[in-house]
């Protein structure tokens, strides 16, 4: 009952619906429908207390609703709830909170807010934030699921159906579970060798044919949440209409998918085309391009209508999509990718592999990780998960795939290749995926030991404050302010073996939060980029090159607009742009680094 009752609250949202939905998910629930007008400001309006309940240990929880007065986002306005949050715990003198903020459309945020008590002293979950965005134009399937198997019996039980390690760990364990099962029924050109072992040179280029697949798949997911890819080339009843044979052959891999890593994604909009199918001596002009849509006779329609398809997907340029098949020290293409007009060089993937929703129970003993194992189609999978573009931080959670997820999975895919066991491969590729909390504590030791070097009149505590994902703000001279800003400003941050990005982007989500608590208006931010752009246009550029320089400081005055960017933007981009640097021996590995950071 509770899944129908989620069901009709995001089609049709109606704040009593959730008085059904928690008297059906706890006996204990006391519906009350008190008002908070007393909380109702210029960002809120409609306080509601609807009800609470008294679980386990006697901990009190209640249910609170509040209409927000601007558009929400999954972005937008998750500090301000917050605060509201914690001083309606405080006054209900209440020990948690699940809080449900709402615009004019009907989409809401469903956020676990909860006290922790420290001997007499007492704070709230300040380490985890726990939230869901929902809205009827997304997916969803994450939120229902997690809700409608929620124990609401126990604090405890509760945070968990907030657990966002619990949907990763699901999510992972499908996809591993795809991942061998479609080892054997994919074929990918053999140019390539990667061993003399005929047995195992085959199963190291599918093992790593897939994570590359997997890899480029999981971020088209990403963009697909910031509506730059449209979601007809994954809807099966639209595909029917654009693939032939689809379903039954193996032309969705080749027609969609290739064409979208590397004739759209890897190429500039405007040049754009199919490959010429005139015959010889037109295709040998075309000879090793791999940056040209290729199988016109694997689609239903048109090319025109084909192009259309594609055409508002933007260039990434960000090595993830650059076509593998290239040509060797005599002209010759060596083919990995598989993206030829030949049909003995093409890859071949089963339609069946991507698009199956009935489940089947295969044995993947072979693999070490046991039978009856549950097998689905892999865009089957995506689908049945809610992905966020916002990278969570050890304090601010959505409950969704988040791109931190790309390096997650590669590193852990990457390990099984090797069939004797993945700590062999972890070995040989060198390859771990370091847990959030230890990044989070090497960035804060390397910064505190920076910053207090530029600044050694400031105290280790103060900046150990400033650099805390606490609301905490230390109490600064504005001499002092200006030392640490300028100090981010010049900092210069280098990870010899970044892998997928964990410490950049760790390094990324500290120095940003440091920027908020020291420039809240982004006003000594936004003048330091200015001076910057200044002394750079001085050495560079010559006195007729005025025009350059002013085109530089329109984008720095873009790049703050808080009509264009949320404030964040202009912090992240020029840090990005000047402090933060890395490499790894895995090309891949950098790729996935990169285009987290686009993200």
């Amino acid at each position: 009952m509770s899944r129908e009752t989620l069901q009709s609250i995001i089609q049709d949202f109606q704040i009593e619906k959730f008085i059904k939905f928690f008297r059906e998910k706890s006996r204990a629930f006391k519906p009350l429908q008190e008002d908070l007008l007393s909380f109702n400001n210029d960002s809120f309006s409609n306080g509601l207390k609807l009800g609470e309940i008294n679980l386990d240990n006697e901990v009190k929880l209640i249910i609170v609703a509040f209409q927000v007065l601007k558009p929400l986002s999954e972005r937008s306005g998750k500090k301000a709830q917050y605060e509201l949050a914690k001083k309606i715990l405080k006054a209900e003198i209440a020990d948690a909170g699940i809080f449900i903020f709402y615009d004019e459309k009907g989409d809401f945020r469903f956020s676990l807010v909860y006290v922790n008590y420290l001997g007499t002293k007492r704070d709230y979950s300040n380490f985890r934030r726990f939230t869901y965005f929902v809205s009827r134009q997304e997916t969803n399937k994450t939120f229902i699921n997690q809700l409608t198997a929620a124990d609401f019996s126990s604090l405890e039980k509760i945070k968990d159906a907030f657990s966002v390690e619990k949907v990763t760990a699901e999510f992972y364990k499908e996809l591993q579970s795809w991942y061998f099962y479609a080892m054997d029924k994919i074929k990918f050109p053999d140019d390539y060798r990667y061993s003399n072992d005929p047995a195992k040179d085959t199963e190291i280029r599918n093992a790593t044919s897939l994570i590359r697949l997997i890899t480029r798949i999981i971020f088209i997911y990403f963009l697909k949440e910031k509506k730059l890819v449209p979601e007809i080339l994954f809807e099966e009843e639209e595909l029917k209409k654009i693939v032939k044979d689809f379903k039954t052959g193996s032309n969705y891999y080749n027609a969609i998918l290739q064409n979208l890593f590397f004739a759209t994604l890897n190429q500039k909009i405007e040049e754009r085309r199919f490959a010429s199918e005139d015959g010889y001596p037109a295709t040998k002009r075309e000879y090793g391009v791999k940056t040209l849509y290729r199988y016109r006779d694997k689609f239903l329609n048109s090319e025109e209508e084909v192009l259309e398809l594609f055409k508002n997907i933007p260039f990434l340029n960000g090595g993830l999509f650059d076509c593998l098949d290239k040509e060797d020290e005599t002209g010759k293409v060596i083919y990995i990718d598989g993206f030829s007009r030949n049909p003995k060089k093409q890859a071949i993937i089963p339609d069946s592999l991507f698009f199956d929703e009935h489940e089947k129970k295969v044995d993947l003993s072979s693999y070490g990780i046991g039978d009856n194992k549950i097998v689905r189609g892999l865009i089957n999978i995506l689908s049945s998960y809610n992905f966020t573009i916002d990278e969570s931080t050890p304090v601010d959670q959505e409950v969704a795939l988040d791109p931190e997820l790309l390096g997650r999975v590669f590193e852990n895919l990457l390990a099984s290749y090797n069939p004797e066991t993945a700590t062999t491969a972890r070995k040989a590729t060198g390859s771990y995926y370091t847990p959030k909390e230890i990044v989070d504590f090497m960035v804060e030791e390397s910064l505190i030991e920076y910053l207090h070097a530029k600044c050694n009149h400031i105290f280790e505590e103060q900046i150990r404050a400033l650099l805390s994902y606490s609301d905490e703000r230390p109490d600064l001279k504005d001499e002092d302010i200006e030392k640490l800003i300028s100090a981010i400003q010049d900092v210069k941050i280098l990870d010899p073996a970044c892998g997928s990005g964990a410490f950049p982007m760790g390094i990324l989500h500290k120095l940003v939060n440091a920027l908020q608590k020291l420039d809240p208006a982004n006003d000594r931010w936004k003048e330091l980029q200015f001076q910057k752009a200044l002394e750079e246009s001085e050495k560079t550029f010559r006195e007729s090159d005025k025009a350059t320089r002013e085109e530089k400081l329109k984008e720095i005055n873009e790049a703050f607009d808080e009509s264009i960017n949320y404030p964040d933007y202009a912090r992240k981009l020029y840090l990005i742009e000047n402090s933060i640097y890395g490499v790894d021996i895995q090309p891949i590995a950098i790729q996935i680094a990169k285009l987290r950071f686009f993200i």
